[in-house]
């Protein structure tokens, strides 16, 4: 891996030794699962984020239906299929989210009102209600703020949403910035830093301490996402 020491770039060997002194969450990539598009928000962002648990499938449109009613849940019902479903406006990709909106009647027939986002706008489609899944159905859990998003482990690797930004689904991926302490030998410095005078025992005797940064991507750790 290449790591900044002082402003310069060094490679480290496998094995050597750091203590991490503190970890601090630089910034969020939130990205659309269906199209990869991305924005950014700072830790400081306001919004509230609810994880999409689950999932429970289901065979139709409608048997997914019915188990809400049943359930007592209130549209929109976030939802999505493992194959892929073409319409005569276009196709969904399979494990596209999409959100069911309403149950409209066409020429006759129950039809669900489902909203597809793409990178460049969102589609209005109407299915079915006898289109063949599966279906799995993603339940918003409570919403919190983006820190505690973060830090719960429980909910790495979830789809969230946030009614604050443009997409009904979204993933997380925050970027930390991890500072360190090592310890190294003097004869490592010279090769990252400008050559100083000194004898051949001082370069094997004497050791420095250096600042080390590493961005990398991931959920903080159990402390927090500002590492105190």
């Amino acid at each position: 891996s290449i790591y900044e020491i002082s402003g310069n770039e060094c490679c480290l060997s496998t094995g050597d030794l750091i203590k991490v002194t503190q970890v601090c969450l630089q910034r969020v990539v939130c990205e659309n699962p269906g199209t990869g598009q991305t924005i950014e928000i700072a830790p400081t962002f306001r919004g509230h984020f609810s994880p999409l648990t689950g999932p429970q499938s289901y065979g139709t449109l409608n048997e997914l239906l019915s188990a809400a009613t049943q359930h007592s849940k209130k549209l929109p019902i976030c939802f999505m299929s493992t194959h892929r479903i073409t319409t005569e406006a276009r196709v969904v990709p399979e494990d596209q989210p999409l959100l069911l909106e309403a149950v409209e009647i066409h020429h006759g027939a129950n039809y669900a009102r489902c909203v597809l986002d793409t990178e460049a706008q969102q589609f209005v489609l109407h299915l079915p209600l006898s289109q063949k899944g599966p279906f799995w159905e993603w339940e918003p859990g409570a919403p919190r703020p983006l820190l505690q998003a973060l830090q719960d482990s429980a909910l790495k690797d979830l789809l969230f949403t946030c009614p604050t930004l443009p997409w009904h689904s979204l993933i997380l991926r925050p970027q930390y910035e991890v500072q360190a302490i090592m310890h190294i030998f003097s004869s490592l410095r010279t090769a990252a830093m400008p050559p100083a005078p000194q004898t051949q025992d001082e370069d094997t005797a004497t050791e420095c301490q250096e600042q080390l940064r590493y961005i990398q991507q991931g959920f903080c750790p159990q402390e927090g996402p500002q590492g105190h």
